[in-house]
């Protein structure tokens, strides 16, 4: 039987169809807590607002909370022909932007100082995502970073790229891991051997819960336990009753929860949110200037002098997002094709594993067994 065509404008339709990412959820909320954590810690890493330090470990956790509630919400809307529009996605949204900060951070470093002891294993650490496994922060291994460890917030997005790369196996291919009890679990688990893995964990189970459950953490009865159980667990942090790390999934997945309100994202906010991942990723930038402005011009104070690189920062982090993020985000749609979906899922998996190969195979090497793993 004769089958007529299709017009250009179906052919086309289907076309945006099969390239528009999978929809999610606006949480206007998020863009504000987005910046304010990039803006906390540049002022942690500063060093001149006391009051900010012990609350520094904390801001990152919330980070993991909120990659966990959203990536997560992502994948249990996902099949398995999902997976390589999936690892696309996430080599042109972060690893590109990454990679890009990597370059910039240790070409000033080696142009400054040239090769620090620890530089080159540094770099192939971050370029693989295994910089939390390999690098102590021990004084003596900071000291022998490039720049003194300038660098050393790059063990967070290590641990972010690991639940990227593992989450979707986890979910999409093992049939339990869908129901929110597997993931109380996994939570508690990672949370108990003291893995950086039980905050993301919290926070795909806050994205399970939603889905079991709806907006239930939106109702003013469900907000006011929201805050009566982070009240609790600040309360039993600064008594000393348990241990802060046992505390704080609970409190970066109530943080997560009460700012993951639907609605309308404004312009504005989409801004900050935009600069709030080349804000952390660069925000050394700031405090390099700021040391060197503190040193020159000592009357003008060190808080003054950081006041000025905070401002530099955003400035950077702007001009980043515009250069960079916001051009990746805009093209990525229209640049995919399922042959450079694969190659990224090859790639980012191959990635990790020559940097964990390479990582024993110094252990081995230092343990006095060269060559062995």
């Amino acid at each position: 039987m004769f089958k007529p065509p299709e017009s250009d404008f179906i052919i086309k339709d289907r076309h945006r169809a099969a390239l528009a990412p999978i929809s999610t959820t606006d949480y206007p909320d998020f863009d504000w807590l987005r910046i304010f954590l990039a803006s906390a810690v540049f002022w942690v890493h500063a060093g001149s607002v006391e009051h900010f330090n012990f609350a520094g470990d904390l801001f990152v956790q919330i980070f993991f909370a909120l990659s966990g509630f959203l990536i997560g919400g992502i994948i249990l809307n996902m099949n398995k022909a999902d997976l390589p529009r999936f690892f696309y996605n996430r080599t042109i949204r972060i690893w590109l932007p990454f990679f890009a900060a990597v370059t910039l951070l240790y070409s000033v470093a080696y142009l400054k100082e040239g090769a620090a002891p620890y530089f080159w294993q540094s770099l192939a650490y971050d370029l693989t995502f295994t910089h939390n496994f390999f690098i102590q922060k021990t004084p003596e291994v900071i000291a022998a970073l490039p720049m003194n460890g300038t660098g050393a917030h790059f063990w967070s997005i290590a641990v972010e790229e690991q639940f990227y790369l593992m989450a979707p196996i986890v979910i999409l291919f093992v049939s339990f891991a869908k129901y929110w009890m597997t993931w109380v679990a996994i939570a508690i688990l990672a949370t108990l051997l003291g893995t950086w893995y039980g905050n993301v964990s919290a926070g795909v189970l806050a994205a399970l819960l939603q889905r079991r459950f709806g907006n239930w953490h939106i109702h003013p009865g469900a907000i006011l336990a929201l805050i009566g159980a982070g009240g609790l667990a600040i309360a039993f942090w600064v008594a000393g009753t348990v241990e802060y790390r046992y505390l704080v999934p609970l409190l970066a997945v109530v943080v997560v929860l009460l700012c993951a309100r639907p609605g309308h994202r404004t312009r504005l906010g989409k801004w900050a949110g935009g600069i709030s991942f080349p804000m952390y990723l660069n925000h050394w930038i700031g405090l390099f200037v700021a040391s060197i402005i503190a040193n020159r011009l000592p009357g003008l104070g060190v808080f003054t002098s950081d006041i000025i690189g905070f401002a530099l920062s955003l400035g950077v982090a702007a001009y980043a997002y515009k250069l960079i993020d916001l051009k990746l985000y805009t093209y990525r749609a229209a640049w995919y094709r399922p042959a450079l979906g694969y190659a990224s899922v090859i790639v980012v998996y191959a990635l990790m594993a020559l940097g964990l190969v390479f990582g024993l195979y110094l252990i081995g090497e230092l343990n006095g067994a060269p060559g062995g793993l």
